[in-house]
């Protein structure tokens, strides 16, 4: 232990020395959220929308293609109780109730006619009126189509109180994750493989330095670091964007040193696997770049295509986001992200296997 925390000092002294690598590790991810997070990129977007038809006839089917085919709407079919939850949580902007009694046809006399019943997220008005005033388009179409006169269909407007979330909210918690993501893979990969190219692991093999203290003075090196740099950016992001952490700042803590150790473990892998420095930027971006864009770190993980999502989705990223995003937005505690961390672990335990069967000190 005693002889693990020198070396860690050492290597901390060291990293804080080299301005470069506190450049990129600090200043470049301070800038993405910040000229993101001014862009507002989420402002607007296609309108989501849920469908829970319950006359399955042909007039629902009608509606539903008239809908389906307008470009201004994203139609996903959801029952009513997973879309209203959906709903409170900002992911769905409005749900559309088609009735079993529901049918395209002039009423009879004494009758009513059939009422289909529109939820609007409260937080997103914008979307909520674009798709209100489509969906009063098509019923008047419709209705003009039957009886060139009166609606043969009601509509009745509900609002569902939702998290008001800007961009900025969304985007805090991507951010968070890819640079840790960032840091563990590509700090601790270049380190190992400069100093093994300069014979530097070779003498300090031949020193009374034993393996797992070197291996644990790196490890706490890089999660001293990690939490210096998510607390940076969430100082920033609480006083500059005034963003607030609804779940509470020590699980998202935790989450992120949960996502360190698995990135830890790719990065150790790595830095086992590459003989050069030169060959260390083409693995760790082909390992990256694709959770970088598909990870829901600047827009939202179902961006990516519906053939990749059941891959995209299980990313390590992708679940580090998730369980960030899930504490930091919608106030979850780390049992109710469970899931998220249970994967985590899996692809820890599978990273921890790799580095194992690449990482050997002989061959320094």
């Amino acid at each position: 232990m005693r002889q693990t925390l020198r070396l860690f000092g050492l290597l901390l002294r060291a990293y804080l020395r080299d301005r470069t690598a506190l450049f990129f590790s600090l200043i470049v991810p301070l800038m993405l959220m910040v000229i993101f997070g001014y862009l507002n990129l989420g402002d607007f977007g296609r309108v989501s929308v849920a469908i829970d038809d319950q006359a399955k006839n042909q007039s629902s089917a009608q509606l539903v293609q008239i809908l389906n085919g307008i470009e201004t709407l994203q139609l996903t079919e959801l029952p009513t109780d997973q879309a209203l939850t959906k709903l409170r949580r900002t992911e769905l902007d409005m749900l559309i109730l088609i009735p079993p009694d529901f049918a395209i046809a002039p009423a009879r006399p004494g009758q009513t006619v059939p009422q289909i019943v529109v939820y609007g997220d409260d937080a997103r008005p914008q979307q909520v009126a674009v798709g209100r005033q489509i969906v009063s388009q098509v019923i008047d179409r419709l209705s003009f189509a039957i009886t060139q006169t009166a609606p043969v269909i009601a509509v009745k407007d509900e609002t569902v109180q939702g998290v008001r979330l800007r961009y900025v909210d969304f985007l805090v918690p991507g951010i968070l994750g890819v640079n840790v993501m960032q840091l563990a893979v590509f700090s601790v990969a270049f380190a190992l493989v400069a100093d093994k190219q300069r014979g530097v692991l070779r003498r300090i093999m031949a020193t009374p330095v034993r393996v797992p203290n070197l291996l644990a003075a790196h490890v706490l090196t890089r999660l001293v670091i990690a939490t210096g740099q998510v607390a940076v950016l969430l100082l920033v992001a609480l006083v500059l964007f005034n963003v607030t952490i609804v779940g509470g700042l020590a699980p998202l803590l935790v989450i992120a040193l949960l996502g360190s150790v698995l990135f830890l473990t790719i990065g150790f892998a790595l830095a086992g696997w590459a003989t050069s420095e030169n060959q260390v930027p083409a693995i760790a971006q082909l390992i990256t770049l694709p959770q970088f864009f598909f990870s829901g770190v600047f827009f939202s993980k179902n961006a990516a295509p519906a053939l990749i999502r059941p891959v995209t989705n299980l990313l390590p990223l992708t679940l580090l986001n998730d369980a960030l995003r899930e504490i930091s937005v919608q106030g979850a505690t780390l049992w109710d992200v469970r899931t998220q961390i249970l994967g985590l672990l899996v692809w820890t335990l599978a990273g921890f296997i790799l580095a194992v069967r690449l990482f050997r000190f002989e061959k320094f």
